[in-house]
């Protein structure tokens, strides 16, 4: 075989026609240059040659395909071949929408809703915390709850895992003995703020919002499903929580520290599992300074997908907009001025911000196929009646360590769920005025690993962790019955 400098000089005398035809190897399989001392023969044998030649070629173009498949598994934008498509969703829903707000309780913002007996809150009950957890009775003061809750809450309650475990259990170091009474927000309050005797401040924890202060949630609830036993991950802030949400673990993680800011969490999330499946995803951010979810996971980062997959929240606009949403669609709201709930934001401009979200998949092309979930990472200090559930799962073995405000070493086993919050399902696929209580279907309660339960359902996926498996599914909730849903929501209230 000549050398390629000697076929390059080769090519630059002959035409187009002249050029050797290669094999698969790259070996020549004729030229002009070949030789053959009898004629004759070859006359009588060229249809023979040129069978060869031709079965050559096709064994030449069927390995290229071959090749091209082969390395297209791993580029982008190449299609997969016959087993690596998207899994079908089951059912009607084709797109998940999910959009977590910040800090609120279910008796905060949604305790006084009244359109329905069946809601465990706030109506007709009394609901009262003493001012000093170690004075628990009368005449003691007491402080009860009220439907006078503030646009702007003056002060930012205490949702450490220590002030969680003050608020729930009374304590700093409950133990499985302690019971979940609920009486520690108030006693907590004040300690936090240094609050003494302006109790009317300390009562900003445990009042609420009527309905006539929050139209935009209580026309979400009374149109589609409310959640009102559905609880946080964790009984403490705001990243753990969010990464229970979107992996099903915090990975020993109980504060918002530096992991969250650098990427660094470890653990597979729905986000890597999603691609893994090639299931396209977006999260849609607003955040200031906290990352959007997507990028606590050192995997978002390490694959390319902070890159491509991560996008201003004006993009969810247009793509809603324009019938582009992907498949999963995660949505993180500003934090923590405006519109996201988390005090001082302003609670009629986190219900303007519910309504454009709401409104912008409502209009979308892709309605008729979406489920919009909306709920809250944690309860933010804010009080609730109804104890959380104990003795769950971790997501993993991992335990975490706080200093309590009493100076004394806590260590979270990451076996008790966080406080209640609101949570509503909104479809065309889903019904009017459901309140879903406890499954009855099911063992155990709703709490925020019940989405990636629902999605390994859709999806046919792996279960995460076991505190995903522990999770009952909202699947049922999804009916084989399309329906006529609003339009528009109320505009906010000014109070």
């Amino acid at each position: 075989m000549s050398t390629p400098s000697q076929d390059a000089r080769r090519e630059t005398l002959r035409g187009e026609e002249h050029r050797p035809l290669l094999g698969p190897d790259g070996e020549v399989l004729s030229s002009d240059s070949d030789s053959d001392p009898h004629p004759r023969r070859w006359a009588a044998s060229s249809w023979v040659r040129t069978g060869t030649i031709t079965l050559g070629l096709l064994l030449a173009s069927a390995l290229l395909v071959l090749v091209f498949f082969s390395v297209g598994l791993a580029i982008p934008g190449l299609p997969h071949p016959p087993g690596k498509k998207p899994p079908a969703p089951r059912g009607p829903i084709k797109n998940v929408v999910v959009l977590v707000q910040e800090n609120l309780s279910f008796d905060a913002f949604a305790g006084g809703l009244t359109y329905s007996p069946h809601i465990d809150g706030l109506v007709n009950r009394s609901f009262c915390n003493p001012a000093n957890i170690n004075h628990p009775h009368p005449p003691h003061p007491q402080v009860c709850a009220k439907p006078t809750a503030k646009n702007v809450a003056p002060d930012d309650p205490d949702h450490s895992i220590a002030g969680g475990s003050m608020q729930i259990y009374g304590t700093y170091h409950p133990d499985n003995a302690s019971p979940p009474a609920m009486q520690g927000f108030v006693t907590e309050q004040i300690r936090a703020h240094r609050i003494k005797a302006d109790l009317s401040r300390a009562a900003e924890v445990i009042n609420y919002y009527p309905p006539d202060h929050v139209p935009v949630f209580s026309a979400m609830a009374e149109n589609f499903v409310l959640f009102d036993r559905w609880f946080a991950s964790v009984p403490g802030p705001t990243n753990p929580n969010r990464a229970y949400l979107t992996s099903g673990t915090s990975h020993g993680h109980g504060m918002n520290d530096l992991a969250f800011l650098t990427s660094a969490l470890p653990q597979p999330s729905i986000f890597e599992q999603l691609s893994d499946a090639h299931i396209d995803w977006v999260n849609y951010s607003n955040t200031s300074w906290f990352l959007p979810d997507a990028l606590f996971y050192r995997w978002t980062v390490r694959s390319g997908k902070s890159a491509t997959h991560v996008k201003p929240l004006d993009q969810f606009y247009r793509d809603a907009r324009a019938g582009t949403l992907p498949p999963f669609t995660w949505i993180n709201p500003e934090c923590c001025q405006y519109t996201s709930f988390h005090p001082p934001s302003p609670i009629n401009m986190g219900e303007a911000f519910l309504k454009s979200i709401y409104e912008a998949l409502r209009a979308s092309p892709q309605w008729n196929e979406t489920l919009f979930i909306l709920t809250f990472d944690e309860h933010g200090g804010f009080a609730d009646h109804v104890a959380p559930p104990q003795d769950v799962p971790p997501g993993d073995a991992r335990t975490y360590r706080e200093r309590a405000p009493d100076g004394s070493e806590i260590e979270f086993k990451f076996d008790r769920l966080g406080v209640r919050v609101p949570t509503v399902l909104m479809s065309p696929w889903v019904g009017r005025g459901v309140v879903q209580n406890r499954p009855t279907d099911q063992p155990n309660d709703f709490s925020h690993t019940s989405i990636l339960k629902y999605v390994a359902e859709l999806w046919d996926l792996p279960v995460l962790t076991p505190r995903v498996a522990w999770s009952p599914s909202f699947g049922g909730l999804i009916t084989d019955t399309w329906r006529e849903t609003p339009e528009k929501l109320p505009e906010p209230a000014v109070f």
